[in-house]
């Protein structure tokens, strides 16, 4: 049964009573509920009104009503802090009071060890007291009491009142009277509270009292007390009112409304490009929903109470507006007595749990897939593309705090299981608030206390803190409502509540975006800066290896930049460790966490810098044990592949004939004249065999690898064994991966006819070369002289190019010096700031490196002098040399004639021996 009792409001905050409600203490027949400027109590059988409780004082709405823990009293309260009592006897206000400063009271409590005090809350987190509230006259006999004579009946007090009255009509003797009624009671009420003082009244002579009874029930054992489940909630949702969320997440909101106007669901999409935004009718009363970039999904309850009616049953909407064809909507309703709590999409399916733990996996089509049962009530439920989340009560836990259990599964073609039921972390006294998955498919966990979780796939499995929105608040009541968290960049997509948990529908909320925060030791030192910006970016950068274990594509720049963030991280903690002359510390970052060959060579660059030279030392040695296990890695990891013509011949006969040498299995580093006899391609194999791995500080040999003969091949491609060459030429050690049918030469019909052609076409092309011999000679010799001067122009541009200047000497003497001040800077940045530092100094002193640069160009520019006299004599030399060609058909060409010079000397020589 309902009443129309209050005014309707979309938002608890903007209500003007809070409508507090009691029950009567023990018996529960009566229920006081405030309505307007009264207080009206109900009967509980029949729900009729049966007395109203109001006053002339009385000038704003009453908010609040608090029964006495007796039941003959009842307290109220108004908006404008006015604080009434009644009596339910008589109907009358019996006890009036105001705030002193007129706050609205928001709560009221009795005191429950008597009736005559009163304990009142403001909105203001004001606390007060009001003694006194029932006048002696007012206040029942029986109010003095204690709470263990409640636990007796009639019959039990009547028995004790004539036990008293024998007692004291007894012979009167006080000597013989053993009988103390105050030691008696204190006995009775131990009795009452501990079970083990059972023995001690029985040996006090409890039970010797007259008409005692021989046995007293004893109470049950006190449990602890039980913490309350917490009920299913939709992820981004917000309570049911008359305007409400359904679900807002990366993709979109839904919002529905549910008034005496309308009931209707808007869907608005954050992307336009995905669909436009749609208005539709809710007349099947949907209370559940979730969206993505396929579908909308919709779910409500239906009504539980009817069994046999089909159109109250459950039922799942799914609006497939990403198909094909016209029919995109879908309806499925569960078996009757299942109730949907929870909904979500996925790509290409959809997924829901019902009341009777039961997990139902629909196609996005509509089609029925797998149905598995969960071990408890589920809680909440999320979907990412393959993934499904579903969290669950799996027990109950300590007092105030929730035992849930979580599943993850990969609904893909293997349907791999992820978690199984383990624990889910949340904070102590908290509850679930928000379950779902970064935009790149992490999934995440926040609770009522702000904490923000993810899921380290690459540690394990385990939940991992990453943020405390609580952190970002400034009052003790705000919080933060989440709607969507990205890894990179990282950040958390959020909502600020004021004062409340949810937001409100209108006016829209403004999203904020929070920052990842590690929860680290000694954040404010430079330390635990680096520290946490080394693991907030290994422990974000996660997903590239879980989408690398799907065969998902992804851009490897973000993954090398997630890397090299890590490495200078790494870098700065180890010149920090060097500064602090922590050597052992410095050896641990190393040793355990840079991966890079880059960045260790930096660290040992920088310790051997720093005068730490044990550490470099140390490793030094650490880098080449690295490199060497790694090679060790690659080799276990290269497993060789057999050749596919060895599964070719498996088939065929095996016998020697004369045709078995040439298809034989090619031995390694050869191949067969099928495959190409490239003697360049086997040469450059051999040093390939020999060659090693050189850094500028580590120099390790590589072992040798028989690599496989079908690696062997020519880069230009494969031979066609069948292909006829027009004119074969012979090559350089035939013999060395050819054929035995290359050196066979078979005379064919049609070079025997074109024999004589041949010869005579030889004939004439020797004829041409005796008449081109001499403009052979004249052009060889031309080409000399052109390129000696090439020769020596090249050199006389080098000399210039080698001069040396007086930056580039104060450069050379000051490098080392930058380089120990800036060790984070390259090669490039050193010369850079070099450039900048030298041309901050005085004019005198670079005018000083200048002449120092040009005294110590001196004997550079004396070297190339005489450099250049020599090329000249060579130059003399090759031009007067007589060297004797011979052509192409075997003439011997004319010498050339001899200088003036040498004409001159031998003439002379002559005529003195005439």
């Amino acid at each position: 049964m309902s009443w129309n009792i209050l005014p309707k409001c979309n938002d608890i905050t903007f209500s003007k009573t809070l409508c507090r409600i009691s029950w009567k203490p023990g018996s529960g027949e009566f229920v006081a509920v405030p309505i307007e400027k009264e207080v009206r109590l109900y009967a509980r059988d029949t729900w009729e009104l049966v007395q109203t409780l109001t006053d002339d004082q009385i000038k704003e709405v009453v908010s609040i009503a608090a029964f006495s823990p007796c039941g003959n009293f009842l307290a109220a309260a108004c908006i404008d802090g006015l604080m009434l009592v009644w009596s339910i006897n008589s109907s009358k206000c019996i006890e009036r009071q105001k705030h002193e400063k007129g706050f609205t009271v928001c709560n009221l409590v009795w005191n429950p060890k008597g009736n005559n005090e009163l304990a009142y809350t403001d909105v203001q987190g004001q606390v007060g007291t009001l003694e006194d509230v029932i006048p002696n006259d007012c206040q029942p006999q029986s109010a003095a009491v204690g709470a263990a004579s409640d636990l007796f009946a009639d019959d039990d007090e009547d028995f004790m009142l004539t036990a008293a009255a024998q007692a004291a009509a007894g012979d009167g003797d006080d000597s013989n009277d053993d009988m103390d009624f105050s030691a008696q009671k204190k006995r009775l009420q131990a009795l009452l509270h501990d079970d083990d003082s059972m023995d001690t009244a029985a040996a006090d002579g409890f039970t010797n009292l007259p008409g005692a009874v021989e046995e007293l029930a004893v109470p049950a054992a006190r449990l602890p007390p039980q913490t309350a489940l917490q009920s299913a909630f939709q992820p981004g949702s917000t309570p049911e009112l008359s305007h409400r969320f359904m679900v807002w997440n990366s993709v979109g909101v839904v919002r529905a409304y549910n008034t005496e106007e309308e009931n209707s669901i808007d869907i608005e999409f954050h992307d336009t490009a995905t669909h436009h935004a749609m208005h539709i009718s809710n007349h099947l009363e949907l209370t559940l929903a979730d969206i993505s970039a396929e579908a909308v999904l919709l779910a409500g309850e239906g009504d539980s109470t009817d069994t046999e009616s089909t159109t109250a049953a459950s039922k799942l909407v799914c609006m497939h507006f990403s198909s094909w064809d016209s029919n995109k909507e879908w309806t499925v309703a569960m078996p009757t007595g299942e109730v949907i709590k929870a909904a979500c999409l996925g790509i290409g399916w959809a997924s829901v749990v019902t009341d009777h733990c039961n997990v139902r996996v629909f196609t996005i089509g509509g089609l029925q897939r797998e149905v598995f049962s969960i071990p408890g009530p589920v809680v909440s439920m999320a979907a990412h593309s393959d993934q499904l989340m579903i969290v669950y009560h799996s027990g109950a836990g300590v007092p105030g705090d929730q035992c849930l259990g979580v599943t993850l599964i990969h609904l893909n073609k293997r349907k791999t299981m992820i978690l199984d039921g383990t624990r889910l972390p949340v904070s102590p006294r908290t509850k679930l608030t928000w379950l779902g998955f970064s935009a790149e498919g992490t999934p995440m966990t926040l609770d009522s206390g702000g904490v923000v979780r993810m899921l380290n796939k690459s540690f394990s499995n385990v939940w991992c803190q990453v943020a405390n929105l609580k952190s970002h608040t400034k009052g003790k009541s705000d919080n933060y409502w989440v709607v969507g968290v990205t890894e990179n960049p990282s950040h958390i997509r959020c909502i600020l509540c004021k004062g409340k948990a949810y937001p409100a529908t209108l006016p829209q909320p403004i999203v904020t975006l929070l920052p990842f925060e590690l929860p680290l030791c000694e954040m404010s030192t430079e330390k635990g800066v680096l520290e946490e910006q080394y693991w907030k970016s290994k422990l974000l950068s996660g997903h590239f290896g879980f989408w690398k274990s799907l065969g998902l594509e992804f851009d490897e720049n973000e993954q090398l930049a997630a890397i090299n963030t890590q490495q200078e991280a790494l870098i700065k903690l180890f010149a920090l460790s060097c500064r602090a002359d922590r050597e052992f510390r410095a050896e641990e970052i190393c040793d355990s966490f840079m991966s890079t060959e880059q960045a260790m060579q930096l660290a040992i660059k920088y310790a051997s810098r720093m005068k730490h030279m044990s550490l470099a030392n140390r490793l030094n040695e650490l880098a080449r044990k690295k490199m060497e296990q790694e090679s060790e890695d690659e080799e276990e990891r290269e497993e060789p592949e057999e050749d596919f013509r060895v599964a070719l011949e498996a088939g065929h006969n095996h016998s020697s004939t004369e045709w078995s040498s040439s298809s034989g299995k090619a031995e390694p580093g050869k191949q067969t004249s099928n495959w190409g006899d490239n003697e360049d391609d086997d040469e450059n194999i051999e040093e390939d065999d020999q060659e090693t791995v050189e850094s500028p500080l580590l120099t390790v040999n590589t072992k040798k690898v028989d690599t496989p003969a079908r690696f062997l091949l020519s880069s230009g491609g494969t031979k066609n064994p069948f292909k006829i060459a027009s004119q074969p030429s012979p090559k350089k050690n035939a013999s060395k991966g050819a054929s035995v049918f290359d050196s066979i030469q078979k005379p064919t019909l049609k070079e025997s006819v074109w024999k004589g052609a041949s010869s005579l076409d030889q004939k004439r092309h020797q004829i041409r070369k005796k008449k081109n011999s001499s403009q052979t000679t004249l052009t060889a010799n031309m080409k000399r002289q052109t390129e000696n001067t090439e020769n020596s122009e090249g050199k006389q541009q080098d000399a210039v190019t080698k001069r040396i200047t007086g930056l580039s000497l104060w450069q050379q003497e000051h490098k080392e010096e930058h380089e120990a001040e800036h060790p984070e800077m390259d090669e490039a940045e050193i010369i850079k700031f070099g450039i900048q530092t030298y041309r901050k100094l005085p004019e005198n002193e670079r005018n000083e490196w200048n002449t120092r640069a040009s005294i110590s160009q001196a004997p550079d520019a004396a070297a190339a002098a005489n450099a250049e006299d020599v090329d000249k004599k060579r130059k003399r030399d090759t031009t007067n040399d007589d060297i004797a060609e011979e052509s192409a058909d075997g003439t011997q060409k004319k010498k050339k004639p001899l200088s003036t010079n040498a004409n001159t000397r031998l003439s002379n020589f002559v005529f003195k021996k005439q």
